[in-house]
């Protein structure tokens, strides 16, 4: 399965970022939706470039004043360079597709993301001359400039103006580039920068290719939650005598002094009130409301319901609705790869304006309401919806990291850790089945102490059973209360300046130094992993990926690429990370590492197959 994947991914060394054969460029689209490839209504204005004294054509720059289809002409200069570097690449690399690159063929050093790996979890600006400050050149701010800031579009400026401000940012970018890979280096984080800058073009393509929306589907669902929007508004309206809901003083009186709601109170026991004194009547005031009576709980209940539908309807059916009115059942979103402390992605939606609503609304692609991902479909009729993920991959990224025999155990004897959850909470008197103790399970790996004395009880029970865990956390805890940082056994470094130990002997920020090895190593580093492998293995297939979310991966396929579909997910979610993690950061991962699979019409439909690969290193017995 080696024969269709480029070099960079079969050698595996980082050290490629230290090439002279190098080529940094910048392009200036128009600048519809901030100039995004995906819209045809934009188009490339100016591309500018400058090769390393190593490239096949010598130092030197270049640049091509026109669309993309003049681009195409100048490609084989990209192709014959060990490394294409920009800021903010992946925005840069759709313009490339778009002029016939193939992304596939190409390693990609991205200077903002470079910033994002020093940074660790320590927030920092990541603009190119937020970034060129940082390395001894003054931010720039010119005629050119700020007419973009200003919202001119770059196909009016004068050429002469336009050529000057975008080599001016390559210089930048290059000079960026240069110092930046050293220090990467030197600090041990070249690694990770490879494995950030190796799903760039990947993101780059998915977003591209979009999600599509089943209409018929969509406006089922948008009519049926319309139609109980209404319904538990009239029952709201009679058991309230019809108050308005934007009065503040009417929900007032009817919470306060109709119901006999005694006020919620913070942590110092004050009650919660508003800026001017008045009593509180937001959502999340009600939600901490103590229910006494009968009409209290009847009240919340059919509020909290109200507020569901109300939130499914403004945050997702209606775009979605506006969607398949006038865009023809697909849109996009876009993909962030600098923006969370962990350093997993997540996502934003990109606004759009529909007729029938009075705001721009947009739905990102992760944290999609799970009850919605029946709505999409494939854009091809008679294909496919295949999702692959990451079984339980948290889990055994936990039990990796503290080398836990328990952990190990009960993976590779496949039990059902959620039955001891329930099991656990119900004998300790809070009685519960395994569906809802499944939201307290991994509670205590990422540092959950809150709860009722059951659920206390179980997080004790937990750290006991996967002793080994618990005392590698607590480890990380100690070592950032001594340090201020922690250094992961990946090379990425996070940051707790403000650490200390209070009174009671708690250490701040515990919950998140509890997590962020856990997330980051399972979906910043290994489902990345998977994404890149899966990406380019189905190079020759007719498939394509659509969306990633945290541990999975969404494709569109044709019926009879299913069983290589579930080949490949095994593959890459297995076999491919553990030789990744072996050959990148020295880590030999000895616990099993599992994926899902699933296929039908819509997204998550189908029947679930599970695959565990044991790992060729083994555990040591302690």
């Amino acid at each position: 399965m080696m024969d269709n994947l480029p070099d960079f991914l079969v050698d595996l060394d980082p050290d490629r970022f230290l090439s002279t054969n190098y080529i940094v460029f910048d392009t200036e689209t128009t600048n519809y939706k901030n100039g995004l490839a995906m819209f045809p209504e934009n188009s490339l204005v100016l591309t500018c470039w400058s090769r390393g004294p190593g490239h096949p054509r010598g130092k030197g720059q270049g640049k091509c004043y026109g669309s993309e289809y003049d681009l195409a002409g100048h490609l084989e200069e990209f192709y014959e360079a060990d490394v294409i570097v920009a800021h903010n690449a992946k925005f840069d690399l759709q313009w490339l597709a778009r002029a016939g690159i193939d992304l596939r063929r190409v390693l990609v050093y991205d200077t903002m993301i470079g910033e994002y790996v020093i940074a660790g979890n320590r927030r920092v600006q990541l603009t190119l001359n937020a970034t060129a400050k940082r390395y001894g050149r003054e931010s720039k701010v010119d005629t050119v400039s700020t007419m973009i800031s200003a919202g001119v579009c770059p196909s009016t400026i004068p050429r002469e103006w336009l050529t000057k401000y975008c080599h001016q940012d390559v210089k930048v970018c290059e000079h960026i580039f240069l110092r930046q890979r050293r220090l990467l280096k030197e600090h041990g984080l070249l690694p990770v920068q490879f494995t950030r800058c190796l799903l760039t073009p990947a993101l780059a393509d998915i977003e591209m290719n979009g999600m599509v929306l089943d209409k018929e589907r969509v406006y089922e669902t948008y009519n049926e939650y319309n139609r109980q929007f209404l319904a538990k508004s009239k029952e709201l309206d009679a058991l309230t005598g019809g108050i308005n809901w934007r009065s503040p003083k009417q929900v007032a009186e009817y919470l306060y002094d109709v119901l006999g709601f005694e006020e919620a109170t913070d942590y110092r026991g004050e009650p919660i009130r508003t800026k001017t004194g008045n009593r509180a009547t937001d959502s999340d005031t009600i939600d901490k409301l103590k229910i006494r009576t009968e009409d209290q709980r009847k009240f919340v209940e059919l509020k909290q319901e109200l507020n569901k539908l109300g939130a499914a309807l403004s945050k997702s059916l209606e775009f979605f609705k506006g969607v398949c009115d006038e865009q023809d059942c697909k849109f996009f979103a876009q993909f962030n790869q600098t923006v969370t402390r962990t350093h997993r992605l997540s996502s934003s939606g990109i606004p759009m304006l529909f007729s029938e609503f009075k705001k721009e609304k947009s739905v990102q692609f992760q944290n999609m309401d799970r009850n919605f991902k029946k709505l999409f479909r494939s854009r091809h009729d008679g294909w496919l919806m295949a999702e692959a993920d990451g079984a339980q991959l948290e889990f055994r990224v936990g039990g990796f990291l503290g080398q836990d025999a328990m952990v190990y155990y009960d993976i590779t004897h496949d039990v059902d850790i959620h039955q001891f959850t329930a099991d656990t909470l119900t004998a300790a008197g809070q009685p519960t089945n395994r569906q809802e103790a499944k939201a307290h399970t991994f509670k205590p790996l990422y540092g959950g102490n809150s709860g009722t004395n059951a659920e206390k009880e179980y997080y004790s029970a937990f750290r006991e059973k996967y002793r080994g865990l618990y005392e590698t956390q607590r480890g990380w805890v100690n070592q950032v209360l001594n340090n201020k940082f922690l250094q992961t056994p990946w090379g990425l470094r996070y940051y707790w300046p403000d650490t200390r130990m209070e009174s009671s002997g708690y250490v701040t920020n515990t919950q998140s130094i509890f997590n962020y090895p856990v997330q980051a190593l399972a979906t910043a580093e290994i489902i990345p992993i998977a994404v890149v492998y899966l990406w380019h293995r189905s190079k020759d297939m007719q498939m394509f990926i659509v969306n990633t979310i945290h541990d999975s991966v969404i494709c569109e396929i044709p019926p009879d690429e299913q069983e290589l579909f579930k080949e490949l997910s095994v593959q890459c979610f297995t076999h491919d990370v553990y030789n990744y993690l072996d050959k990148v950061y020295n880590l030999q991962f000895n616990f099993p590492l599992g994926t899902g699979c699933k296929i039908g019409e819509h997204w998550s439909e189908g029947e679930e197959i599970k695959t565990t690969v044991e790992s060729r290193w083994k555990l040591q017995e302690s």
